[in-house]
């Protein structure tokens, strides 16, 4: 296994944790897990959004709606969303849930959680941008990512993500996964 290859949490299609697997042996088009994804408002109520860098695996130099990564072995959805914060931007904040969902595409089944957050630099301070991961950060409105007025690539993941956050299908429930 490789020095720093992650373990990844593996679930059933009703998002019960069934086991875990390394990222290099993951089937990411066969295999559910489990993923977080923060809607991170700047002071204006605009969204930051990642530029992925050339170097990822899945959809590098595209746009994330979202910060946040994929659930690892023995962590919650709670713990997975405040590290990638940290790891991704550089910061910590209070995390408010949106609720669970379920996504899937070319490559991925996804059962992500959903997690707002406002970032303020007086309050924050400066981003420190995950150089492997975060190209840049740009800000934009709910509605221009939507739209895509700037005819830009988003991560089909986190535009969905999204998209469930804004048409309210997600809601927080008592019995939603940690």
């Amino acid at each position: 296994m490789p020095v720093n290859d992650e373990v990844i949490t593996l679930v059933d299609r009703s998002n019960k944790v069934i086991g875990d697997v390394p990222r290099h042996l993951m089937n990411f088009g066969r295999d559910y897990h489990r993923v977080t994804y923060i809607l991170v408002f700047n002071q204006a109520g605009n969204l930051l959004v990642q530029k992925r860098t050339d170097n990822k695996a899945f959809c590098p130099g595209f746009y994330g709606v979202t910060t946040g990564g994929v659930v690892e072995k023995g962590e919650s959805y709670i713990d997975s969303a405040h590290r990638e914060l940290q790891e991704e931007l550089g910061f910590d904040a209070p995390l408010e849930s949106q609720g669970v969902f379920f996504t899937e595409g070319e490559g991925f089944k996804i059962w992500g959680k959903i997690f707002t957050c406002h970032y303020d630099a007086a309050i924050h301070g400066e981003l420190t941008l995950q150089p492997k991961e975060v190209a840049s950060v740009h800000e934009m409105s709910m509605d221009s990512i939507i739209g895509n007025t700037g005819e830009l690539p988003f991560t089909p993941d986190s535009l969905s993500a999204l998209k469930h956050y804004a048409n309210k299908l997600t809601q927080p429930k008592p019995d939603d996964p940690l």
